[in-house]
């Protein structure tokens, strides 16, 4: 007896967890730095650098990049400061696997910092890591066998094809026209996905960055004036296996931020130059068919089946499009006159937040921040970006923002299919089946069932009640030919 198999692979999901992480730093200014005498805001930004699963441990090395805005003691006037951290978090895995493909992304919840004295800082700093393991698993199914009959179902799923974390640098300048730049503030950085397009083996990633500056200007009294620089960064991303057709989803997020100012030409302080890098994660999936082989039997023989079991992305929807969110943040501490600077982003995909400096009733800089949840969707994977956003102040303890939000999200269901792995024969079959069989089918009763408990083919029966399709559409009375 030739037993004719396949092979089926494919890359499953053993763990998922969302991992709560806290850490405390204490902070020393740098010798060039001015003495503080109040912070305006306190800026974390977590980024993962790599990760490495090893002895049923997935360690997660990442980077915490601190940025503090204040008002120096000696000159009254607007200073900043910024400090780099590392961070390492161990998370076991209980699994026997050896190696392990792990997504971990990070989302920020919350920092604080107070002074503990004109040169020394307090900052606490709380973030979450998703973390989601992959493993590859394979099972053998019994493609074709002598004598037997196999009954296979056709299904259609997505299958994760590869992934990778791949960091890109950046580097550009700006100028400015209105005057010598004293300090640089404060910079927002936003970083959009504009393009994916996919090679065999390889992906091109096109990000746009877009830097929303605060600086001061030399003169009697410190101005604080605004520029934007926009920015493109094109990345190629080695990912084995991927092609051109595959389903690419892309999260990018600046890691690195640098910036100091440059004299022009003319000596003249009034070139902004920044560079950093971006972290992007990339997955990639492919849209498939195959035909399961579930059950089998054989016209002559007794058989006993052998089944194993496969895991299978199936009933997926993939979706493109947008969403208009018009969101009120309010602040009942705060009296709000003017605003100098807006910024809004995704903390995760469900979470808008918003920070903004603005000038309070009194004159007075103040540093203002919130979040709202919104609902964008409910999918397995999702790649949401804010694409555009303006602002208002409704009044004076309230801004409304306008978010345009582009995403594209890919819904399945994870199921567990049972195959047919193997098969053997017991010997001859004490069944004989008759010639001809009046059967009474109930709707949508499959031909493959009616036919194995006769030891007949599902063709025959087909053709003798002249049916094309695998089941019965209504209540019917069937003539079952014999073999």
């Amino acid at each position: 007896m030739d037993n004719r198999k396949t092979e089926i692979k494919e890359k499953c999901c053993i763990f998922s967890k969302n991992i709560d992480a806290d850490f405390d730093y204490q902070e020393n200014l740098q010798s060039y730095n001015d003495d503080i005498l109040k912070i305006i805001r306190c800026s974390v930004n977590n980024f993962v650098v790599n990760s490495v699963f090893q002895n049923g441990v997935i360690t997660v090395h990442g980077k915490t990049k601190i940025f503090i805005t204040y008002i120096s003691e000696s000159s009254a006037c607007l200073s900043c400061a910024e400090f780099e951290e590392d961070f390492d978090k161990n998370i076991p895995v209980d699994t026997d696997e050896q190696e392990l493909f792990a997504d971990v992304s990070v989302c920020n919840k919350y920092c604080n910092c107070r002074i503990i004295n004109q040169r020394r800082v307090d900052i606490h700093n709380s973030f979450q890591l998703n973390v989601c393991a992959y493993a590859q698993t394979s099972a053998e199914m019994l493609d074709a066998c002598d004598d037997v009959l196999i009954d296979k179902q056709t299904i259609s799923y997505v299958s994760r094809v590869g992934s990778a974390y791949v960091k890109s640098d950046f580097e550009d300048e700006t100028s400015v026209s209105d005057g010598t730049i004293k300090k640089i503030i404060n910079v927002f950085a936003s970083a959009i996905c504009q393009e994916a397009k996919l090679i065999e083996d390889k992906m091109l990633v096109k990000t746009d960055l877009v830097f929303s500056i605060l600086y001061t200007v030399d003169g009697e009294q410190e101005e604080i004036r605004r520029c934007e620089k926009s920015t493109q960064v094109s990345t190629i991303v080695d990912i084995p296996g991927i092609r051109e057709n595959d389903i690419p989803m892309v999260k990018v997020k600046v890691g690195n931020l640098f910036y100091k100012i440059k004299a022009d030409e003319n000596n003249e302080l009034t070139v902004i130059e920044l560079m950093g890098d971006i972290n992007l994660a990339c997955i990639v999936y492919r849209q498939c068919s195959i035909d399961l082989a579930d059950d089998c039997y054989s016209l002559k023989c007794d058989t006993e089946n052998k089944i194993s079991r496969i895991e299978l992305n199936t009933d997926y929807e993939l979706r493109k499009e947008s969403s208009n969110e018009t969101l009120r943040f309010e602040f009942e501490s705060v009296s709000i006159k003017q605003i100098l600077d807006l910024h809004v982003s995704l903390s995760d995909e469900n979470t808008v937040e918003m920070g903004a400096f603005i000038y309070d009733s009194n004159g007075e800089l103040q540093f203002i921040a919130d979040k709202k949840k919104i609902e964008i969707t409910n999918s397995s994977q999702i790649q949401a970006y804010i694409t555009s956003f303006d602002f208002v102040i409704k009044s004076e303890n309230s801004i409304e923002v306008r978010v345009v939000i582009a995403y594209v999200s890919l819904k399945y269901e994870s199921r567990q299919f049972n195959i047919l792995s193997d098969v053997e024969l017991k010997g001859n079959s004490n069944f004989e089946s008759p010639a001809l069989v009046v059967y009474f089918a109930d709707k949508n009763e499959r031909l493959w069932d009616i036919a194995k408990t006769f030891k007949t083919s599902v063709e025959l029966i087909k053709k003798e009640n002249e049916i094309t399709k695998d089941f019965c559409e209504t209540k019917r009375v069937l003539l079952i030919p014999g073999v």
